[in-house]
């Protein structure tokens, strides 16, 4: 038995305002008056947010980066490793993957321990460990015990399998970084954790896009080679500029057909009010490539 609860959600949204008063065909017109916009951008918001609640619905995916904690009562059954039945694996919903924050277990003598990530195949003498497969567009992750290894004997108590995880393409960040520097500095408002906490091991490999620090002004577009204990990144290329406090991209842009589904279906609430509780067709066509038909 498990349960899958929402930690952190997105700090933004996959389309702003401007793009769905667009959709609606709304112009300079109707923002000419301070007063009015204002009411009809309050109208708005919860059709984007419902809308694209929506959509992850449909999809059974994550669009914006969020934090989800797995809880399960025990791993997941017996060590079948060497039958044709193959592993048994926690399999993490909400596609694309992301990171692992943790996996934490209650051992038999009701401590909570934390379970290391074993890359080294079973090489690292680790008595207990995970191993990871990332998923990919529509395939959730999923993590095996370590080679070859059972998974750590429990206490029976609830929850006593802990796993937490961020989904998602991306979310924006605020960044700092220094000319011929690869050092990434994530600060401001919004940042690249939800909960203001700094970016983390897990983040290696994860595309990043920083507006401003590439050659003569140009957008830099590279990837995150480590996180250090103070959740400073470092990048796989150096800036060409310094920038400060400037708004980038962590993770992996949102697909044009999502984002469309999304204006559709925000379009169709406004259009219908109540009445527009379902999907349009156009948006599930647009979503059907990207559904996650596993978990």
């Amino acid at each position: 038995m498990s349960d899958l609860v929402l930690i952190a959600r997105p700090v933004a949204e996959p389309i702003t305002l401007a793009e769905l008063k667009l959709q609606l065909g709304f112009g300079p017109m109707q923002d000419s008056d301070r007063a009015a916009s204002q009411i009809l951008n309050e109208k708005l918001r919860p059709f984007i947010l419902s809308a694209r609640r929506e959509c992850e619905s449909y999809a059974r995916r994550c669009f914006i980066t969020q934090r989800w904690l797995l809880r399960m009562e025990g791993f997941p059954g017996s060590d079948v490793r060497y039958n044709w039945n193959g592993y048994p694996t926690i399999t993490l919903a909400k596609p694309p993957f992301q990171s692992i924050d943790f996996v934490k277990y209650v051992d038999t003598a009701g401590a909570v321990q934390t379970l290391p990530l074993d890359t080294t195949y079973g090489n690292n003498g680790l008595q207990y460990g995970y191993q990871l497969a990332r998923g990919g567009e529509t395939q959730p992750a999923r993590i095996y015990s370590g080679w070859a290894r059972p998974w750590p004997p429990t206490r029976m108590v609830p929850s006593n399998v802990m796993v937490q995880f961020r989904a998602g393409y991306g979310a924006p960040i605020t960044a700092t970084m220094t000319a011929n520097s690869a050092v990434l500095t994530v600060a401001g408002g919004i940042t690249f954790n939800p909960d203001d906490a700094p970016l983390m091991a897990g983040d290696t490999g994860l595309p990043i896009s920083i507006p401003g620090a590439g050659a003569s002004g140009s957008t830099l577009d590279t990837f995150i080679a480590s996180v250090d204990v103070n959740g400073n990144a470092t990048l796989k290329d150096t800036a060409k500029a310094s920038v400060a406090n400037v708004a980038g991209w962590a993770g992996s842009q949102v697909p044009e057909e999502i984002r469309t589904a999304i204006k559709l279906t925000a379009e169709a609430y406004y259009n219908c009010g109540s009445e527009g509780d379902e999907l349009p067709v156009a948006a599930r066509r647009l979503l059907d490539f990207y559904r996650n038909l596993v978990a």
